[in-house]
């Protein structure tokens, strides 16, 4: 590689010299991948003594965050990953990384987010070098032994729950399914009313009820029953006859 290339900047997107590091950063033309810097609010570097969270109140803020960010993403096209870093440096701090399957769903994000809003703050969106998440994880900090602090220029991931993740994973891939459907049958309207939650309740009656009165589902099914034995032994009697010219 060139010498003259910021590494950190190629490897994690960020660089903690900005635009005064002594070295190129390579800002890519075309890309999978895109950062949003600093969006994610950190309650863990909050300088407001009135917003402190407890660890579960921390795990539900940041899955309601992720949610948003993953069903925002998925209006550009199909997200493969999201990271979110907590670091305590101001260049990797809240940074969210986006790696969508192509290129043009990229370029399209960046296009759609650096127009939005979030949380009462502007959003900056725009392509990452970044290539390999596991080359630029920090993994000591994963076991929780990371010592470096705010020093360190590896991200410091934090994940939300697996629930929430299946839970969109498979929420992304009926709608790709959709899609594929609408464009078969020329139709983007086809199958819309699956996408709206039901307003009817299901609830089946213990006892079905018909105008005479209540049915008595026993004596239903043994008369069924009954019925079919009848049919099936006057199939049988009809060919006998059959055979033996009798009809």
């Amino acid at each position: 590689m060139d010498r003259s290339i910021c590494t950190f900047y190629q490897k994690i997107g960020a660089c903690r010299h900005g635009e005064k590091c002594s070295r190129k950063h390579v800002k890519p033309s075309e890309s999978k991948t895109v950062l949003l810097a600093n969006l994610y609010q950190n309650p863990k570097v909050s300088t407001n003594e009135n917003e402190t969270m407890s660890e579960k109140q921390a795990a539900e803020a940041f899955d309601h965050f992720y949610s948003d960010i993953f069903k925002k993403m998925a209006e550009s096209g199909e997200v493969e990953r999201i990271v979110v870093c907590e670091n305590e440096n101001f260049h990797l701090s809240g940074n969210v990384y986006v790696r969508f399957t192509t290129t043009q769903a990229a370029g399209n994000a960046v296009i759609l987010l650096n127009q939005e809003w979030y949380g009462g703050r502007p959003v900056y969106c725009e392509l990452s070098p970044v290539t390999s998440f596991q080359e630029a994880n920090c993994r000591a900090h994963d076991t929780n032994s990371c010592t470096r602090g705010d020093h360190c220029n590896f991200m410091h991931v934090i994940r939300p729950t697996d629930e929430l993740r299946a839970r969109l994973r498979q929420a992304q891939e009926k709608q790709i399914a959709l899609s594929k459907i609408r464009m078969v049958m020329g139709d983007e309207n086809w199958g819309r009313k699956w996408e709206e939650p039901s307003s009817e309740t299901y609830k089946r009656e213990a006892h079905p009820q018909i105008a005479g009165g209540t049915i008595n589902i026993a004596e239903e099914e043994a008369d069924i029953e009954k019925s079919e034995i009848i049919e099936v032994e006057d199939s049988k009697v009809n060919l006998v006859a059959k055979l033996f010219g009798k009809e």
